[in-house]
Formats: structure tokens, sequence, C-alpha cells
């Protein structure tokens, strides 16, 4: 294993403004304030990554939910691969952001299903 391989290799960023449920945002600001040396931006990224490496999109309730609008930089593939979700299940592009980052947040324990 190369010393570097756990870096992503550069590719195209692409600025998005999204909803997102206010909630996942503060989780994930605290996420990056006190325990990983990451942004908020590539922690979205990790969550995207993840949700298209293996599909895990389940809807959830969103009647309380808070939704505040952000900009976000995303890598182009994983764009494209949004879009591919997009066209397979029919949700939405903000939408899909939101699974991804509620899937990372229940793995990290700050979440219940």
């Amino acid at each position: 294993m190369s010393y570097f391989e756990k870096f992503d290799k550069k590719e195209e960023i692409i600025a998005r403004t999204i909803e997102i449920d206010c909630r996942f945002y503060e989780m994930l600001e605290k996420l990056s304030n006190e325990k990983y040396d990451a942004s908020i931006n590539k922690l979205v990224n990790a969550s995207i990554e993840m949700l298209i490496k293996n599909e895990k999109v389940e809807n959830y309730d969103k009647r309380n939910s808070i939704r505040i609008t952000r900009t976000f930089l995303i890598r182009k593939s994983l764009i494209d691969g949004l879009n591919d979700l997009k066209q397979k299940y029919g949700i939405p592009l903000y939408l899909l952001v939101n699974i991804s980052i509620r899937n990372a947040l229940i793995e990290e324990g700050l979440i219940e299903k």
C-alpha cells in the first residue's frame, strides 16, 4: 500500500447548492471540528461515495426536519453517481445527499435509524 493511497486523486470539483437537514449539518460541523481532520465538504463527499457504493437508499421521515441551504464542493464522479441513483430510484439529488449523510451519522452512532 502506498503512503498516500488514502487520499483521493484530483478531479473536477462542482459547487452544488443543496437543501440539507439542519440537524445533519450541525452534526457534520461537530464531527469536522472535534473528531476528524476533514472539512464538512470532505465528510459530505465521503458520505456520498459510500451511498453510491452500497446503494443503501432508504427514505426517512422528514416531517419535522428544518432544511437550510448550503453550497458543497462535490467531486464530479460523485455527482455522476448521484445522477445515476436519481434515475434509478426517482429521488431528487438533494434528498440523496441527505440520505447519504444520514447513513453516515447512523454509522457514527450520532442518530438512530
